[in-house]
């Protein structure tokens, strides 16, 4: 009599559940890995255009440039992107602009609809401040009175357009680029 080796129904009910036992753990896991990953990558992101913003300030005398930070704004805002300002300093025009997490959620107005990241809507991930561009663009960066009062890493340079890395009152949902040329988060400085 010859028996049958194999497995019994039970069994391969029993190794199912444990398969989706272990998926269901390590699902969440991997996730939040993926997300850190992406954080990470934007912060690493961000201190490559501190470089380069840091060559320009050198080259144009520590004076801040007049850059546009929204160029799909209509009207247009004063200045070049800043992307196209700092290019030249790239040995890849590409490098540093685009955040891996980079999703549009949020309507500006006077800027054009359809688009899935700032990326591709602005050609970067990453909003040159405002205030700095137009108040101060052609100044030193000295001439800001956070730096005068020795508050560099309270002044922020650069931010992630929107809270690409978690919901808007996370910390870390957002990288900044200070004007000491660390990255970090404005909730945490």
């Amino acid at each position: 009599m010859s028996r049958r080796h194999g497995f019994t129904l039970v069994e391969l009910m029993v190794a199912c559940a444990i398969i989706a036992v272990l998926v269901g753990i390590l699902l969440p896991v991997v996730s939040r890995a993926r997300t850190a990953g992406k954080l990470v990558a934007c912060r690493a992101q961000l201190g490559d255009i501190g470089r380069l913003f840091q060559m320009y300030l050198n080259d144009s005398r520590n004076k801040l440039p007049h850059a546009n930070p929204i160029p799909s704004m209509v009207p247009a805002l004063p200045g070049k992107p800043i992307t196209e300002l700092l290019a030249r300093y790239a040995r890849d025009v590409r490098v540093g602009w685009r955040c891996a997490a980079d999703r549009v959620t949020e309507k500006i107005n006077g800027t054009p609809e359809g688009f899935e990241t700032y990326f591709d809507r602005e050609g970067i991930s990453y909003f040159y401040e405002p205030f700095l561009a137009i108040e101060y663009g052609g100044r030193e960066l000295n001439d800001h009175p956070r730096f005068r009062r020795k508050e560099q890493n309270r002044l922020w340079l650069f931010k992630d357009f929107e809270s690409f890395h978690a919901s808007r009152v996370t910390l870390g949902s957002c990288n900044y680029l200070f004007a000491d040329m660390h990255v970090g988060d404005l909730a945490n400085e």
